[in-house]
């Protein structure tokens, strides 16, 4: 797989966490199968993207939003492009602080030998909110999510986007990894677009 396509799939995992986040913030639920690939890709520490995902339909969510905000074809994925670049500037917050940045590999590698609750269980979920909210969390600025304040104010929902947020931090690392730059979205959009459509997803 050559490095654009790798960039592109990373950036597409991006993509995917926050357009979970946004489901889960506006709807209370989210795709099942797009939430298991994005929860697992936290306790996978490979910088391949082909070691983390396994096919590009593992990333279908991602690279439907993805292709929607570089065509521009909808007005609705504007809290998805927000929530990305938070994390984009987030990261590089996290990466100047080796405290968090331990912080976060000690608890990962705890959760990863751990082998009674499947990662999407409520237990495993409420562990990774704690570990974003003890290390992100504290950074500024902080990512306000926008929904309806009903499944916002539910204690499983808000653990279950603080866990899709640790796994958009994630996504930037594996972008980052793979020689990704915020500038490339501004000058490589057409050839990304042409990229996926070649894509089966």
């Amino acid at each position: 797989m050559n490095k654009f396509k790798q960039q592109t799939l990373a950036l597409a995992s991006l993509l995917q966490s926050t357009t979970l986040v946004d489901q889960l913030a506006n709807t209370g639920t989210c795709n099942t199968q797009g939430d298991q690939v994005s929860l697992k890709s936290i306790i996978n520490n490979s910088t391949d993207v082909e070691d983390v995902f396994q096919s590009s339909k593992d990333l279908s969510i991602g690279l439907h939003s993805l292709k929607s905000v570089f065509g521009k074809k909808q007005k609705n994925t504007r809290n998805i492009v927000l929530y990305s670049l938070a994390l984009i500037k987030l990261e590089q917050k996290l990466i100047k602080n080796q405290e968090f940045l331990s912080q976060i590999s000690n608890e990962i590698e705890q959760i990863k030998k751990q082998d009674f609750f499947e990662i999407s269980h409520s237990n495993s979920l409420a562990r990774l909110a704690e570990l974003y909210k003890s290390t992100l969390g504290k950074l500024s600025p902080r990512i306000m999510v926008n929904g309806e304040q009903i499944y916002l104010s539910n204690q499983r929902t808000a653990n279950h986007i603080r866990a899709l947020l640790l796994a958009g931090i994630r996504a930037v690392s594996l972008w980052k990894s793979q020689g990704g730059k915020t500038w490339y979205l501004l000058f490589n959009k057409k050839q990304s677009l042409k990229l996926i459509d070649t894509m089966n997803f």
